[in-house]
Parts: structure tokens; C-alpha cells; sequence
């Protein structure tokens, strides 16, 4: 097969400048493409292809005459690279990008290694770039370590400050009730329940139901999944008043539940048979019901407020001081002085009042709920 280049040794050949064919000698006009070609200026001109002893160096762009090559399979060393020196000669791409040269120093058999193209930084001016940038870094260290500083000299001294203060301030004891405005006027009813001078129902069935009243308390227990009410003696209504006791959940699970009936009737069937009653869990939750009879006398209850979360209720064994106020159709029920809830019905306006334990029907067995300080004032202003 014939070949376009010329033959090893001979005169350097020159191309075509549109399609790259060889062109005859002395010759400008091509052939191929037709284009007349600007005759060669010096013999230092872009020469793609030399003599056997010359390897084809793509980045020189500039005229420079290229570099003595070493012999094939014989590699010279070179003194330590300058810039980013090419692994490989580089090829220009469609885009213009030029692939990044390697750095490593390693020299590919047969090929001497290249000079870095004088776009590409020094090794100096690379370093000084690296120093003036790491100027800010060390500052921005600075001002976070003073920083450091100060915040762990003001908690150092915040505490040796809170340390060498008298120590019944650190020791003080919180009540779990929150302080209550003092009712005014004279009570309507009041139990210091050191007896059952009132003459309250103390029935109680050994194994389900029981109360117990003296020592400044009423305890009402109930060990068979029931809800059991004690009423205030004597038979007594109460229409429009201001209701304050102390209550805990003494005892049994968190999901058992205690709490006041206001504004009751009975029928023959129910003591309690239409109410308002207000009752707290010992998860720390609430919920106010609305009690009616249906149509063959059974009382159900519904739902004024749902179940509800605060973080004002003590969950069980811890106190909570309970009041209600009961104003004609407005009801405001409060817990250690924070009100959890109003509401405004005008169904009942008068009624009795009770106490009262619940052993819901999916907890363990036994809950027992003490009540104390019971007071019933007037309507508070």
C-alpha cells in the first residue's frame, strides 16, 4: 500500500493548510482541496512530523523549536519538574480543554518527559498563593479559640459564683401544688375529716368498694374495675359555688382515675343519674363528662372536653389541689391553680356534689383515691 508521507530522510515536507495532504514540492496549490497554501516562513514553523530522532511535542505552540529526544528505550533523567508536567503528550479536544498533566514525576519508556506549558503556575508562585490563603485560616483559629476562651471562663465562674451562695437556697422545697387566692366569705360546707361527725356513707363491700374517713382524710377505694362515689351528707344541693380539696391517686396504676361530681341528680336506679363530673387520671391527663338518661332510665355519659394532656397535673401519688367554680351555665375547672378548661352549659343548674374513685375496666385491679381539706365556698367574684 502506498503511503502519503514521505520517505524517512528526505526534505520536510509541506501540508496542506485546510486538509492536512501532503503538497508536491514547491508547490502551494493543493490538489485535494484546492486551497493555495502560504508558502512556509522559516524552517522553525510548526512541523508535525520530524525526523526519527524527534518525538511530536503538542504543546509547542508558540515556535519554539522542539526539544533533542533521547533514543528509543533509553530514558535520561531530568531534573525535578517545575509545573504540572503532561504524563503523555496532550491532544486538543473539540471543546479546547486541554487534559490536566500529571505530577508525579514518572517518565514512560522511550519518551522523554516534556516541558510544562508556560500557562501553568510555578512551583514558587503555587506556594506563595498557599501561604497568603492560609492567612485568614489561622486568624478565623484565633477568634474561635478566644472565643473558647471566654465562654468556658464565664461558665467557670458562673458556677463557683452559684457554688458559694448559701446552700438552703439550692436545697429549698417546691410544693407540687401551686398557691390558690384564699376564697372569701363564709363556707358553705366544710370537713376537717378528723371523724364522721358529718355523717358521711361509710357502707363498703370487703373486696370491691370501701371508704375511710379520720386523720384529716377521705379514702376512697375500689378493687372491682368500677367507678365509686361518696356524696356530701345530709342530701344537699348546690347551685352556684366555689369548690376547693386536696387529691391524690394513692394508689394502683397510672390509668386509673379520680375527681368531683357537681350539679347531680339520681333516679331510682343511679344515685348519681345526670351530672357534670370532672375527673384526672394519674398519667397526668383530663377529661369533663356530661351524664343524661336515656329513655329506660340508664345514665351515659358524653365527652365536654377530651382527654388531655397538662403539664399542670401531678401524675399518681402526688397531690393536686383542685378547685371548680360554678356560676349559672359557666363551669371553670382548675388544677394547682392553672385552669384546664371552661365551659359554658345551662342543662343542669343545680344538683349534688361528690367524690369519687374509678378503676377502669382494663387496669390492674385496687385503686385508691384520698381526698383532704374539702371545702364548698360561696361564688367567687
Amino acid at each position: 500500500m502506498s503511503s502519503i508521507y514521505p520517505p524517512y530522510g528526505s526534505a520536510p515536507v509541506q501540508l496542506c493548510q485546510r486538509c492536512g495532504r501532503p503538497l508536491p514540492p514547491n508547490e502551494v496549490h493543493c490538489n485535494n482541496c484546492g486551497l493555495v497554501n502560504t508558502p512556509a516562513q522559516s524552517n522553525t514553523a510548526f512541523n508535525p512530523f520530524g525526523s526519527p530522532g524527534h518525538q511530536p511535542n503538542p504543546n509547542n505552540m508558540y515556535g519554539v523549536p522542539p526539544q533533542q529526544q533521547p533514543l528509543y528505550n533509553h530514558s535520561t533523567q531530568q531534573p525535578p519538574p517545575q509545573g504540572y508536567w503532561p504524563e503523555q503528550p496532550h491532544s486538543f479536544q473539540s471543546t479546547g480543554f486541554t487534559q490536566p498533566p500529571t505530577i508525579n514525576g514518572y517518565q514512560r519508556p522511550g519518551f522523554a518527559q516534556q516541558p510544562a506549558m508556560s500557562s501553568y503556575p510555578s512551583n514558587s508562585s503555587v506556594q506563595q498563593t498557599g501561604e497568603h490563603k492560609n492567612h485568614p485560616k489561622i486568624g478565623l483559629i484565633i477568634t474561635i479559640v478566644v472565643i473558647l476562651l471566654i465562654v468556658v471562663s464565664g461558665s467557670i465562674g458562673g458556677y463557683l459564683y452559684v457554688k458559694g451562695q448559701p446552700s438552703t437556697t439550692s436545697t429549698q422545697t417546691i410544693s407540687t401544688t401551686a398557691p390558690t387566692k384564699i376564697p372569701q366569705g363564709k363556707p358553705l360546707f366544710s370537713d376537717p375529716l378528723l371523724n364522721n361527725n358529718m355523717g358521711w356513707d361509710l357502707t363498703g363491700k370487703p373486696g370491691e368498694f370501701s371508704v375511710k374517713i379520720g386523720n384529716g382524710s377521705m379514702v376512697l377505694e375500689d378493687d372491682n374495675h368500677k367507678l365509686f362515689s361518696e356524696l356530701i351528707p345530709g342530701g344537699r344541693n348546690f347551685s352556684n359555688f366555689f369548690l376547693t380539696t386536696d387529691a391524690v391517686l394513692s394508689k394502683g396504676t397510672q390509668n386509673n382515675g379520680y375527681g368531683i361530681y357537681i350539679r347531680g341528680t339520681s333516679n331510682q336506679s343511679f344515685d348519681i343519674a345526670t351530672y357534670y363530673r370532672f375527673e384526672l387520671y394519674g398519667d397526668g391527663t383530663f377529661a369533663i363528662f356530661k351524664g343524661s338518661v336515656d329513655g329506660t332510665g340508664t345514665s351515659k355519659s358524653s365527652l365536654l372536653a377530651n382527654y388531655s394532656q397538662s403539664a399542670a397535673i401531678q401524675k399518681q401519688g402526688n397531690v393536686n389541689h383542685i378547685a371548680i367554680s360554678a356560676k349559672g351555665p359557666t363551669m371553670t375547672f382548675i388544677v394547682n391553680g392553672q385552669t384546664m378548661k371552661i365551659i359554658t352549659d345551662n342543662t343542669y343548674t343545680s344538683g349534688s356534689i361528690a367524690f369519687f374513685v374509678s378503676n377502669l375496666p382494663h387496669s390492674t385491679p385496687g385503686a385508691q383515691a384520698t381526698f383532704s381539706n374539702i371545702t364548698i365556698y360561696p361564688p367567687q367574684s
